[in-house]
C-alpha cells in the first residue's frame, strides 16, 4: 500500500511538469487522429454516395415504367455507374416514398436506406451519417484530452480509464466464455461502466474550468469561485452529482429492447432530460439556500463583510457561483445524453417504417402551423349584433329599464358571435365538406420534403370504441384519401410537397363522408365532427436534432439559472427551512402553471373556499406561466422545433426580468438584514 501511494504522489507531481503534458498531449492527438482521419475520409464518402443517390431518385417516377424509380420499388436498390445498392426492406414500404401520381417524394430517406450496407462495423453509424459531426467529435475529443492534460488530470484520467477496465472486464470474460461479446446486455453494461466513468472526469475537468473562470480578483467573482469550491466539498451537492452520473448511463439499460425504435429513443429522452433537470433544480435550491442561509446562521458570513465585498457583491457571487455549477452539471449531463441517442439509434428497428419515423419524426426539429381561419369583419360583426338586440325582447326591456347599458350587451354579444363562428369554423356536419387552408410552407416545397398533418377529431360521444369515416381531398391535384378515425385519438398524414403551391400553401378540403368501395359510392357521415384549435396542424421540418437539443438545453439552463437567484435571495432574509420551502414551492408552481391554465377554463367553482382555490391557482398561473411554458423534454420527445425565438425570450424573462427582480427585492431585504448581532455566546 505505502509503494502505490508513493507512485500516486510522484505520478501527481510528474503531471505537473511541462514536457510530461506535452508528450501526452502529442500522444493522445495522434491516437485520435490516427481514429477519426480515415472516419471524417469515410463519413465524407458515404456522404457524397448518399447525396449520388439522392440526386439519381429525385425527381424519378415509377409510373413511367422505366428508370431508378422502378428499380427502387420493385426491388429496394438503384445502381449507380454499374454498382448496385440495395435494402430488400424497402420493397415492403416502396409506396411511403412515392405520391399518388408516382414520383419519388422521399428521396432523401431512401439514399440513407440504401447506402446503409456501405458503412463499415468500426465507426459508429451516426458519425458516418454527417461529416460535420465527425470533423466536430474530432475537435471536442482532441479539447477534451488536452484540457485533461493541461489541468493536471492525466493521471486520475489514466486511473479512471484502468478502474473502467477493471468494472468491465467480468463482463468481458463472461461474454467470451458463456455469450456473445456483442449481444445487447453486455455491451449495454460495457458501455454503462464506461459513462460513468467518462461523465465523472469530465464533471471534474468543467469544475477545473469553471473555477480557472472564477479566477479573476473581483469581489463577486471571488464570491462565486468560493462557492463553486464549495459545491464539490459538501456531500449534499456531491450526491445529486454522483446520481446523475449513475443514473445517466443506466436509463438505456431499463429501457425495453422489444419496443419499437422510435419508442425507445422517446423513453430515453424524456427520462434522462427529466432526471437531468429535477436533480440539478434540486441541488440548484438546497445548495443555493443552505450557502447563505447556513454563513448567516454560523456567522461566517462577518469574514466576508470585513472585506471589500458589498452586499450586492455577495448576492450577485452567490447566484453566478450556481449559474456557473449548472453549466457544468448541464454541459455534462448533454455529452451523455446526446452519445446516448446517437447510440441508441443505431439499435436494430422493428422495420424499415420503424426506422423511417426515428429520421423524420423523433431525431428532427419540425414546427406545426394551424389552419388560417376566415374571421367577422367589424361591419358584419356589428350587424350580427344589432340584429340579435332587435330579436332579443328581454334584451330590449334590460336596455329601456336601465339594467344594463347598450354598450355592455353589445360587447357581451360580439364575444359570444366571435366565439361561436371560430367553433362553427371548425365543425363539419354529415355529408358537408370545408377546405382548411395553411401557410407558411415555402421552405418544405422547396426543399421537395414532406409536410405531416397531425389531427384529433371529436365526434358524437366521442367514443374511443367507435370509428367514424373521413376523406381528406386535396384541391391541388383532385386526389383523395378516406380514412377512419378514432374520436379523441390523435394520428396523423404524410402530405407529399406538391401539394403545396407556389405561395407555400396548402388547401385540404376536409369532407365528412365515407367511401363505399363495393358499391363505389361516397355516403355522409352519422354524426358532426370537430376538432380543438390546436389538434389539427401541419407539420414540418425545420432544422435538424443537434441545434433543437442544443437550444433545450439552453432553455433549461435558463430555468436553473432562475432557480439559482431565487435561492440565493431568499436565504439571505429567511431561514434555512422556509428558504428551502418558498424556493420550492416557486419551483413547482412554475412547473405546473401552464397545465393549471387549460384546468381553470374546466373548473366552475361553487362555494367560497372553491372561489378561492381557484383565485390562488390563476394568480400562480398568471405569475409563473412562462417558467413552465416551454417544455425542453416534451418537446424533443414530439420532434418538436424549440426555435432561437423562444430560447431569447426564455433569456428575457427568466435571466433578465425575473432574476433581476429578484435580485433587486432581495437586496433591499438582505440590505435592511443585522448580520453583526452577537449575543455573546457560541
Amino acid at each position: 500500500m505505502g509503494l502505490l501511494r508513493r507512485i500516486h504522489q510522484k505520478m501527481r507531481l510528474l503531471q505537473q511538469r511541462t514536457g510530461f503534458k506535452i508528450t501526452f498531449t502529442v500522444l493522445f492527438l495522434v491516437l485520435l487522429g490516427s481514429y477519426f482521419l480515415p472516419a471524417t475520409i469515410e463519413s465524407y464518402r458515404i456522404d457524397g454516395l448518399e447525396q449520388s443517390i439522392r440526386e439519381l431518385l429525385s425527381g424519378s417516377n415509377r409510373e413511367l415504367g422505366e428508370g431508378p424509380a422502378v428499380e427502387f420499388a420493385e426491388e429496394g436498390s438503384v445502381t449507380i455507374n454499374g454498382v448496385t445498392y440495395a435494402d430488400p426492406r424497402l420493397v415492403s414500404i416502396a409506396d411511403s416514398f412515392f405520391n399518388e401520381s408516382g414520383d419519388m417524394v422521399a428521396a432523401a430517406e431512401a439514399a440513407v436506406f440504401l447506402v446503409a450496407s456501405e458503412m463499415p462495423d468500426w465507426i459508429p453509424t451516426f458519425l458516418l451519417e454527417q461529416p460535420r459531426l465527425t470533423l466536430g467529435v474530432w475537435i471536442v475529443a482532441s479539447l477534451w484530452l488536452a484540457l485533461v492534460v493541461w489541468s493536471g488530470m492525466t493521471w486520475s484520467f489514466l486511473l479512471s480509464l484502468a478502474l473502467m477496465f477493471l468494472t468491465s472486464l467480468p463482463f468481458w470474460i463472461g461474454s467470451l466464455f458463456f455469450g456473445r461479446l456483442d449481444s445487447p446486455p453486455n455491451v449495454g453494461v460495457i458501455l454503462a461502466i464506461c459513462g460513468m466513468g467518462f461523465l465523472g472526469v469530465t464533471f471534474a475537468l468543467l469544475t477545473n474550468v469553471a473555477l480557472f473562470l472564477l479566477s479573476a480578483p473581483i469581489p463577486f467573482v471571488a464570491v462565486a469561485q468560493e462557492l463553486v469550491r464549495e459545491a464539490v466539498r459538501q456531500r449534499i451537492s456531491v450526491a445529486f452529482i454522483v446520481l446523475l452520473v449513475i443514473l445517466l448511463p443506466l436509463i438505456p439499460l431499463w429501457i425495453d429492447q422489444g419496443e419499437q425504435l422510435r419508442y425507445q429513443l422517446q423513453a430515453y429522452l424524456s427520462r434522462s432530460i427529466s432526471i437531468t433537470y429535477v436533480l440539478l433544480a434540486c441541488m440548484t435550491l438546497v445548495l443555493g439556500c443552505a450557502s447563505v442561509a447556513f454563513e448567516i446562521r454560523d456567522r461566517q458570513i462577518w469574514q466576508v463583510m470585513t472585506k471589500p465585498v458589498s452586499r450586492l457583491s455577495y448576492l450577485v457571487g452567490k447566484w453566478v457561483g450556481l449559474v456557473m455549477i449548472n453549466a457544468v452539471g448541464i454541459t455534462t449531463a448533454s455529452l451523455a445524453i446526446f452519445i446516448s441517442v446517437e447510440y441508441m439509434k443505431t439499435r436494430p428497428a422493428m422495420d424499415a417504417q420503424d426506422e423511417l419515423a426515428v429520421r423524420n419524426e423523433v431525431l428532427t426539429a419540425r414546427a406545426g402551423i394551424t389552419p388560417v381561419y376566415p374571421i367577422i369583419g367589424p361591419t358584419r360583426l356589428r350587424e350580427l349584433v344589432m340584429q340579435k338586440i332587435d330579436d332579443e325582447s328581454v334584451l330590449r326591456e334590460q336596455v329601456q329599464s336601465g339594467q344594463r347599458t347598450e354598450l355592455e350587451i353589445q360587447a357581451e354579444l360580439a364575444g359570444e358571435i366571435v366565439k361561436e363562428f371560430r367553433l362553427d369554423q371548425r365543425k363539419i356536419a354529415p355529408g358537408e365538406g370545408k377546405i382548411v387552408r395553411f401557410e407558411g410552407l415555402q421552405r418544405t416545397r422547396e426543399l421537395g420534403g414532406e409536410a405531416k398533418l397531425q389531427y384529433l377529431f371529436h365526434c358524437g360521444a366521442s367514443s374511443t370504441h367507435e370509428v367514424h369515416p373521413l376523406i381528406f381531398r386535396f384541391p391541388m391535384d383532385g386526389s383523395w384519401i378516406d380514412i377512419q378515425y378514432v374520436p379523441t385519438v390523435g394520428a396523423s398524414l404524410r402530405i407529399p410537397s406538391q401539394m403545396i403551391d407556389e405561395d407555400g400553401v396548402l388547401e385540404i378540403e376536409l369532407l365528412n363522408a365515407g367511401f363505399d368501395e363495393a358499391s363505389e359510392q361516397f355516403f355522409p357521415a352519422g354524426w358532426s365532427v370537430n376538432w380543438d384549435a390546436d389538434k389539427l396542424e401541419v407539420l414540418y421540418e425545420v432544422s435538424g436534432f443537434e441545434g433543437n437539443f442544443l437550444r433545450a438545453m439552453l432553455v433549461d439552463w435558463f430555468k436553473l439559472s432562475f432557480l439559482g437567484v431565487l435561492a440565493v435571495v431568499t436565504a439571505s432574509f429567511l431561514s434555512f427551512p422556509v428558504a428551502c420551502l418558498f424556493s420550492f414551492a416557486i419551483f413547482i408552481g412554475g412547473s405546473i402553471a401552464p397545465f393549471l391554465g387549460v384546468s381553470l377554463d374546466q373548473y366552475s367553482p361553487t362555494n367560497i373556499l372553491e372561489e378561492g382555490i381557484s383565485w390562488v391557482a390563476y394568480m400562480v398561473h398568471v405569475l409563473l406561466y412562462r417558467f413552465g411554458a416551454v417544455k425542453p423534454s416534451q418537446m424533443l420527445v414530439e420532434g418538436r422545433l424549440i426555435s432561437w425565438s423562444e430560447v431569447m425570450l426564455e433569456f428575457v424573462w427568466l435571466m433578465v426580468i425575473w432574476a433581476g427582480i429578484s435580485m433587486f427585492f432581495g437586496f433591499i431585504a438582505f440590505r435592511k438584514k443585522e448580520l453583526a448581532i452577537y449575543s455573546g455566546q457560541g
